[in-house]
């Protein structure tokens, strides 16, 4: 075993450097995806309120973005424990409200004592008001279903409720998070919060949580602000038909239709044979002649039916130039980010995440480089209007251009909801996709 220090987490709320933080992340985030809508946010509770709040695990290291950009309260992480070896590592981490935890590769001694120390200034750090994030599946999948809850959540409730028996109180709160496409950039993103869930009733005399009942009620309250496409055999028939349903732009009442017909896919697969057979035979069909039409299109460009064709945008196609000279200042942070996720991974799960943790630090940066060099050769008398003037230019032309890269994604998605529902070319395609949503809504 490495002889490794141990790690004791100072107890805090709240740093500035996450407050410094928080805009980069805010900026970087709204940049990347097109947010539709952050629905039942009037559920968070007050800022200095012991809470963990939870999410499904779909996008890897992206997901705790939104806690931090959207979120008012600061919230607190569990971290790998070896990037705290650094000493400057370190107090930028504790900067971030990162708290290490041990894992066993990490080959250090007394791990579970170790990790009794650090789960110890969670509950401590609650208790004085702060809000943990916690992703209760413990992995990630790219994926919209809920998978198993692993059992961390339960034993820090239990902790929480026998070191700080007024902690039995924390507001566990869920949110959603829905990605209309995982990696490319300027795709619809929604968040959903949920109402509290209760678990005081769960604790039991020997100080330990009622993990199954908890766990029931975690998935519960989940399915009911998460795209949780069940069972696990139905996922690759249903998709598309879900995709056509496009849930990130869904209201908050159509969204509680959405949840009330999953719960029905699923009770129909699991119960319903010549359903689902008949769901199998109409996939198959639509999938053999999606392949031999090779069409461009995506389920949520055509949608359900003719009526649900995007509005034509023929004007965005017009917008390149005046986007590119937009995004000029930007232009080389770009290609740099573009380098250094090239560089630093090869997995497509991760990219997003690679692009904002990069984007955040570059383009700030970049602009502030433009902007100096401009104001420093700008005639004399103007220097600081110049650069003024350039750093508005890169911050104002990156947003122009994030909203013009959504019009011309909504302009292809036009075209090609069109080519499907009114070109003869495509009856074969047209005929198979109906019969396919036909026979899941059946």
């Amino acid at each position: 075993m490495k002889k490794r220090p141990t790690f004791y987490p100072p107890i805090q709320v709240s740093h500035w450097y996450y407050r410094l933080a928080r805009p980069l992340v805010w900026g970087g985030i709204t940049r990347y995806y097109n947010i539709t809508g952050l629905d039942g946010f009037r559920h968070l509770p007050q800022a200095g309120t012991p809470t963990i709040f939870i999410g499904n695990h779909q996008n890897g290291m992206m997901d705790p973005m939104p806690f931090c950009a959207f979120v008012p309260q600061q919230i607190h992480w569990l971290t790998r424990a070896d990037v705290f070896w650094n000493p400057v590592a370190r107090h930028l981490l504790w900067g971030f409200n990162q708290i290490p935890v041990y894992r066993q590769r990490d080959r250090v001694d007394l791990i579970r004592e170790r990790n009794d120390i650090i789960f110890d200034a969670c509950v401590d750090r609650m208790h004085a008001g702060a809000a943990m994030g916690i992703f209760p599946e413990g992995n990630h999948n790219p994926f919209p279903s809920l998978r198993a809850i692993k059992g961390g959540l339960a034993e820090m409730l239990a902790r929480a409720s026998r070191r700080h028996p007024e902690l039995r109180s924390i507001q566990l709160v869920p949110l959603g998070m829905d990605y209309e496409h995982y990696v490319d950039c300027r795709r619809r993103f929604r968040v959903r919060a949920g109402e509290a869930i209760p678990f005081a009733d769960l604790l039991l005399e020997d100080g330990s949580i009622d993990k199954p009942a908890l766990n029931a009620r975690v998935r519960e309250a989940f399915r009911r602000i998460m795209v949780d496409l069940q069972p696990e055999t139905a996922q690759t028939y249903l998709h598309p038909a879900l995709r056509a349903h496009r849930t990130t732009e869904m209201s908050e009442s159509a969204w509680k239709e959405h949840t009330a017909r999953l719960a029905r896919w699923e009770s129909r697969w699991n119960n319903d044979e010549a359903w689902t057979e008949g769901v199998k035979r109409a996939y198959d069909e639509w999938h053999k002649a999606w392949v031999q039409s090779g069409s461009p299109g995506r389920p949520e460009a055509w949608g359900k039916n003719p009526t649900e064709i995007r509005s034509p945008r023929s004007w965005a196609a017009w917008l390149k130039p005046l986007s590119m000279l937009a995004n000029l200042p930007s232009y080389p942070a770009q290609m740099l980010v573009n380098y250094c996720v090239k560089k630093t991974t090869k997995n497509a799960e991760f990219v997003p995440t690679m692009r904002l943790g990069f984007g955040v630090v570059i383009f700030p940066l970049s602009w502030l480089v433009f902007s100096l060099l401009a104001g420093l050769f700008a005639p004399l008398g103007s220097g600081w209007l110049t650069a003024g003037f350039v750093w508005l230019w890169g911050v104002a032309g990156s947003r122009f251009f994030a909203w013009s890269t959504t019009q011309e994604h909504d302009r292809r998605d036009a075209s090609d909801g069109r080519s499907l529902w009114h070109d003869d070319s495509n009856g074969a395609l047209r005929q198979a996709w109906t019969v396919y949503l036909e026979s899941v809504n059946n």
